[in-house]
């Protein structure tokens, strides 16, 4: 028997199945579909009522909405997925010693199928892939086991419900492939419609091509796709799956229908999530808040701290203020089960305390600013931050803190205030257009204001102009024109586009 087999363990769908579990099953068997999140909006999954319904993958929600009357659209949710993934990883370990996701079929998983003589051969280690994949809630995993990687994974791609192991016999992975739809093999997509496009439609046309004239016209790529075509792999997967990331889970004896009265036991949870991150040498920078719900439905909360967190008190703080704001207000049924999981993390970091400091507490800003976005969800706190700029209303900006600064704040120098105070500019937040009179010199003579034409003293003009390199340059002139009754105002050019509009007024 050759000494290199692989199998190839998958799961059909699996971000469909990952997107479903918040659902009931009489929403499950209703049109639904996965959207991308961004603008764009696009389906990327749908189940198979969708698929009869009318939707097609590459859609916008909208017109999938549109073409199929109450379509159900989750999110695409890329962070669950690989979360699902690593644990979906963890769990197959148990029944080889090597277990490695793929890059470009979530769901999919090599399995090293190397000595399993004693342990049932190879339908024992398909047996007990399904086995465990079955108590993780996955009981459709599909299991191909051949010589090479491009045989094990088109097995597994040919599995069906009724028939999910396909085991090729040791040497016969030429064969095999042979027999497969040219769509199957995993080779350059560019070549993929080039072959398409000459009529070939089956991996044993392909080989039946002159292998130098393949490798003259398309090069490296040719050369790979004939390999794979005949069931060689230049790269064979090798190693552990990284360690998945921390969670903690409690399992409630009685269904809690106040979220209030979950915070005891959230103490445990932190505790005991704070203890794993140590032991990885962890601090988490985004943990996700799971409540189950007795029937059968799931919420998902993430909790973003505002700067990496791995002790208890922190991440207590963070869970307790989301549950206390109402996390669950719109929950259908009492929880009976708490999941916080770590979804980002990176190495723990050492931190120097010096004493006799002043009394800079980074650790009680630090939870007084989670507390804040932890009630609010979004940035709540802003500081003014100066730019470089020579226009005004881009002199200045409000930047959202989100994490605390790790060292104390910088005393400001005392500066002596001034003998007369300079005025001030009150700009407004969109400005307004404004009808002005010119004199023959060009000059602002006089502005409609209040309901009719007002006489103007006017200064100026201040010109700006610059970002030509830029997609938005400006050229414009800035004036002060004094009224009669003693107000000032702010009134602007634009040279461009010959255009006057009120920028505020000065006190």
């Amino acid at each position: 028997m050759s000494l290199a087999r692989i199998a190839c363990a998958l799961i059909p769908d699996f971000p469909l199945a990952i997107g479903l579990r918040g659902l009931a099953d009489d929403e499950r068997a209703m049109p639904v579909v996965l959207v991308e999140p961004d603008e764009r909006a696009r389906v990327r999954a749908m189940n198979p009522a969708a698929v009869a319904a009318g939707a097609r993958l590459g859609q916008t929600a909208a017109r999938a909405r549109a073409a199929v009357p109450g379509l159900h659209c989750l999110p695409w949710e890329a962070e669950r997925q690989a979360a699902a993934i690593r644990r979906m990883a963890e769990t197959l370990y148990g029944a080889s010693p090597m277990v490695v996701p793929l890059d470009d079929l979530p769901g999919a998983f090599w399995i090293d199928a190397r000595g399993m003589r004693w342990l049932g051969g190879e339908p024992g280690l398909a047996d007990r892939l399904r086995a465990l994949a079955a108590d993780a809630g996955h009981p459709d995993l599909r299991v191909g086991i051949a010589d090479g990687a491009t045989a094990a994974r088109a097995a597994a791609l040919c599995c069906t419900a009724d028939d999910p192991i396909h085991i090729v016999p040791p040497g016969d992975d030429p064969a095999f492939v042979g027999t497969l739809p040219l769509a199957a093999l995993t080779i350059d997509d560019g070549l993929r419609a080039i072959m398409a496009s000459l009529g070939l439609t089956t991996v044993a046309e392909l080989r039946a091509l002159p292998e130098p004239a393949i490798i003259s016209r398309f090069g490296a790529r040719g050369r790979d796709a004939l390999e794979r075509a005949g069931g060689l792999d230049p790269h064979r997967p090798s190693g552990r799956p990284p360690a998945a990331l921390p969670e903690a889970v409690l399992a409630l004896d009685t269904p809690v229908a106040q979220t209030g009265h979950l915070i005891f036991g959230v103490r445990g949870l932190a505790d005991t999530l704070s203890s794993r991150l140590l032991t990885q040498g962890l601090s988490a920078t985004r943990i996700a808040l799971n409540l189950r719900l007795d029937d059968r439905r799931e919420h998902d909360e993430t909790l973003l701290p505002a700067r990496p967190v791995h002790h208890p008190h922190l991440i207590f703080e963070l869970v307790r203020d989301r549950l206390e704001r109402g996390a669950a207000a719109d929950l259908s049924s009492p929880v009976v089960e708490v999941r916080l999981e770590v979804i980002e993390a990176i190495p723990l970091s050492a931190e120097q305390a010096h004493l006799g400091a002043s009394q800079w507490d980074p650790s009680a800003l630090e939870g007084a600013l989670n507390r804040l976005q932890g009630r609010y969800g979004e940035p709540v706190v802003f500081e003014a931050e100066a730019r470089d700029d020579s226009r005004h209303e881009k002199a200045g900006a409000w930047t959202p803190i989100v994490e605390v600064p790790l060292g104390p704040p910088v005393a400001e120098p005392d500066t002596p205030p001034a003998a007369e105070p300079a005025p001030v500019r009150r700009r407004l937040a969109v400005p307004q257009p404004i009808d002005v009179r010119l004199d023959r010199h060009g000059m602002p003579q006089a502005v409609r204001w209040d309901g009719g034409w007002r006489t103007v003293d006017a200064r100026g003009p201040e010109r700006l102009s610059g970002g030509w390199w830029t997609a938005d340059p400006y050229a414009r002139e800035d004036y002060r024109l004094a009224l009669a009754d003693g107000g000032i105002l702010w009134v602007g050019r634009d040279a461009r586009a010959d255009s006057w509009w009120i920028l505020g007024w000065l006190d």
